[in-house]
């Protein structure tokens, strides 16, 4: 920490000093945002090793890229008003502005002599200004742009603008070919020609979007991304670009088919596919929604949230109009709650009318074995969950019949519970193997037999201390039951 300092208020309502030499050499042919670097830079210096001294504060307070500020001090250095010591992390150095002046200048006039030369040539309409010719400079000592490269994009800007075309115009086409990192003459010289070839069909695009003027450089690219890199023709372009209504162009253009792309619809036969189903989509939420009792002025978040995943797990709308109004019975009146509902029934793959109906009849089947189970106990009473979840467990878990479970209720039903008392035999003999109705039977008579020839007396369980191991290998294995 030093031992004298300004202080932040005396640092604000400071002042930095600037040598009149930049103002008359540097100023006048900086690019506007290498500018700002420089003088923010200069301020910066002054506030001293603060958390306000910092590349993050500087990019945030510019509005700009770590990278692009690297650039922008990079610009400064080939000036020699700066020096950069260090790039992770950035530190830059800045360096007296009267030892460099003029000379830095004078190089840079003579190194681009041809090149400024061909680049007025190309702009007959119009004399490029020295802040343009500075900006041409940037792009190639900065973003390393071959000078060939920039001399093709102007000429290219100029078949699309004519050869009064503004600078800002330029720079624009020449920072998308930067994104690209397209920058030498060969890179630009091939994706030039690429986008010629495209030329004729991008317009008979903007014919059928009733765009009444040339391609510009970003509609150009849009047309490249929809053939290389969705992979789209020329004729589902078309095709898309007129079923497109309400205005919108290009951007609409690229809306509706970047949705294609993502929902991997390639021809114009899926593509028409899925506008049948979308309207079909419509028409379901409309109806679900009304067999619930709500209303929606505008179905597309029921559609895009709820019904498309509906009808992709299979569902028909018949299905889900009647599923709806099952809801509604069992007072399930939100959207989520139908949804829940229709999950389950995928989950027990129960999709179409068909299914549905064998399932029921399934169950009505069970619920009348149970009923017959609850008699022959001495039970006159509804079947309930409780009544169900054992009999699954008998039946799909232990695999035993129906048969076999009514010779041991015949049992059971002079005891105090008698369903407890079926549970614990069947699964005494589930542990021992035994699943047949005779070997059930033998098992139950050597119960009774041993019963009457033994004397009463207590129950005698063994003990037995377990490990801790013992006790999670148990708990693991019931982590695998499902309940």
């Amino acid at each position: 920490m030093a031992l004298c300092s300004f202080s932040s208020s005396l640092v604000s309502n400071g002042y930095t000093q600037l040598d009149n030499v930049f103002f008359t050499e540097f100023l006048p042919s900086a690019p506007e945002i290498a500018l700002k670097v420089y003088l923010m830079g200069r301020y910066l210096c002054s506030v001293g090793d603060t958390d306000d001294n910092s590349i993050q504060t500087m990019c945030a307070s510019l509005n700009i890229k770590e990278d692009e500020l690297i650039s922008n001090f990079n610009y400064w250095q080939s000036l020699g008003l700066v020096q950069i010591v260090s790039t992770n992390p950035l530190e830059v150095k800045f360096l007296p502005v009267k030892q460099f002046s003029g000379s830095s200048k004078l190089r840079i006039k003579d190194k681009y002599e041809d090149f400024n030369k061909r680049a007025q040539e190309l702009l007959p309409a119009r004399l490029i200004s020295p802040n343009e010719y500075n900006e041409y400079y940037t792009l190639i000592e900065t973003y390393h742009f071959e000078p060939e490269a920039v001399l093709m994009i102007i000429k290219y800007c100029t078949c699309l603008k004519g050869d009064g075309v503004n600078y800002p115009y330029i720079l624009a086409v020449a920072r998308s070919f930067e994104v690209e990192n397209i920058k030498t003459a060969t890179a630009l010289e091939a994706k030039l020609l690429e986008q010629e070839k495209a030329s004729d069909e991008l317009k008979s695009i903007l014919t059928t979007l009733s765009i009444k003027r040339s391609a510009d450089i970003d509609e150009r690219n849009l047309y490249l991304k929809w053939t290389n890199g969705y992979g789209f023709t020329h004729g589902v372009i078309l095709h898309v670009a007129k079923k497109q209504s309400h205005g919108g162009g290009m951007h609409k253009l690229d809306e509706t088919l970047t949705k294609y792309y993502e929902l991997k619809l390639f021809t114009i036969k899926e593509i028409e596919n899925y506008g049948a189903l979308r309207d079909n989509m419509f028409a379901i939420a409309k109806d679900v929604t009304r067999n619930i009792g709500q209303y929606y002025q505008v179905l597309d978040s029921v559609v895009e949230n709820y019904v498309s995943n509906w009808v992709q797990k299979g569902f028909s709308a018949e299905m889900l109009s009647q599923i709806s109004k099952y809801c509604f019975t069992m007072n399930y009146k939100t959207l989520d709650l139908v949804d829940d509902t229709i999950n389950k029934f995928f989950k027990l793959g129960l999709i179409t009318e068909t299914a549905i109906s064998q399932y029921i009849g399934s169950i009505i089947a069970e619920n009348a074995s149970i009923k017959e189970i609850l008699e022959t106990l001495g039970l006159v009473r509804n079947v309930n969950s409780y009544d169900r979840e054992l009999y699954k467990t008998w039946t799909e878990v232990w695999g035993y019949k129906k048969s076999a479970i009514m010779l041991i209720a015949n049992e059971a039903k002079t005891k105090e519970y008698p369903l407890s008392y079926i549970n614990r035999i069947l699964s005494d003999m589930n542990s021992k193997g035994i699943k047949t109705d005779e070997e059930i039977s033998k098992n139950l008579a050597q119960k009774e037999q041993k019963t009457n020839n033994k004397p009463t007396q207590t129950a005698q369980i063994p003990q037995r201390d377990y490990t801790k191991q013992d006790l999670s290998a148990l708990f693991d294995s019931l982590d695998d039951v499902e309940i």
